[in-house]
């Protein structure tokens, strides 16, 4: 009796051992990846502040799952908050199956925008601001009720936008050009190259058919590239839909007045700051037309 006692005290105490360790490992582990985490973050604000791009995060910090990667995205909005201001909207990336199957993704990608990002259609920008365009012709949409709670389909989601507009995502692309190809989790926790934004003149969601219009940029009146709206996963009402159940799948939702940039399926115009001066146009047809110029 007594030998079995002893025996299932010392049971207990080893498997108590044993959850203690593997606990102790777990929060040992947190506590490397949030210092690494923190590492990044400073990483990429001090490459932002000092407008330096950085190796692919991938290359200096090892691989990190997608799930992690919105989480560094979040701590970097949260930072960012200070100097570009709050959230204003989402612009979603990998919008097109093609761009899916080139990265190797089988979802689109997300990240925020800030409200100091956007610019007023016509305005002139210096080339200094940005290290590497990425300058893409979109369909946007200003949200106009609260989405909290998943969605089904476009036509319930309709009655929650109250304008559609021409847009341009003047992103910026923060890694280092000439290593390869950054993994999606770079590009995410990164923000998918979030950078600037234009808007051009609202409409009413039902005055027009956002599916029939065709996405065109111009640099210096001369055609760059032109895409169907319905390339972007079919129409850009799905990517909107696409991005609504994800940010609500994390927690979150949209807003009103939240602006949502819903991507192209053509490939972006790409050019270092000292290539990318000139005057741009987006013209989306019957959706109206935005400009900038770099200088």
């Amino acid at each position: 009796m007594i030998r079995e006692a002893k025996s299932s005290i010392l049971a207990v105490i080893c498997v108590g051992l044993v959850g203690f360790l593997v606990a102790a490992a777990g929060h040992m582990a947190a506590g490397r990846d949030s210092a690494k985490v923190d590492k990044m973050i400073r990483q990429m604000l001090a490459a932002r502040e000092n407008q330096e791009q950085i190796p692919y995060l991938t290359a200096t910090y090892g691989s990190f799952s997608m799930a992690e990667a919105y989480d560094i995205q979040a701590a970097l909005a949260k930072r960012l908050t200070g100097t570009l201001g709050n959230v204003a909207g989402y612009k979603v990336a990998y919008a097109s199956k093609a761009a899916q199957e080139q990265f190797g993704v089988d979802e689109p990608a997300a990240a925020p925008l800030f409200s100091l990002g956007r610019l007023p259609s016509g305005s002139q920008l210096p080339a200094g601001e940005i290290m590497e365009i990425t300058l893409e012709t979109e369909v946007a949409f200003t949200i106009g009720r609260p989405i909290t709670r998943p969605l089904k389909s476009v036509n319930e989601l309709k009655s929650c936008v109250k304008w559609v507009h021409p847009a341009f995502d003047i992103g910026d692309y923060r890694f280092t050009s000439g290593e390869g190809k950054p993994t999606p989790q770079d590009m995410i926790a990164s923000g998918v190259g979030a950078h600037y934004y234009t808007l051009g003149p609202a409409a009413a969601p039902d005055s027009l058919d956002v599916d029939a219009v065709n996405l065109k940029l111009a640099r210096n009146d001369r055609m760059i590239v032109e895409s169907a709206a319905t390339n972007v996963m079919g129409s850009p009402w799905n990517s909107l839909l696409w991005l609504a159940n994800h940010l609500i799948k994390q927690g979150g939702g949209l807003n009103p007045g939240d602006i949502v940039l819903t991507g192209t399926a053509a490939p972006a115009y790409k050019a270092k700051t000292a290539n990318m001066k000139g005057s741009y146009e987006g013209d989306c047809g019957a959706l109206g037309k935005v400009t900038l110029t770099i200088y």
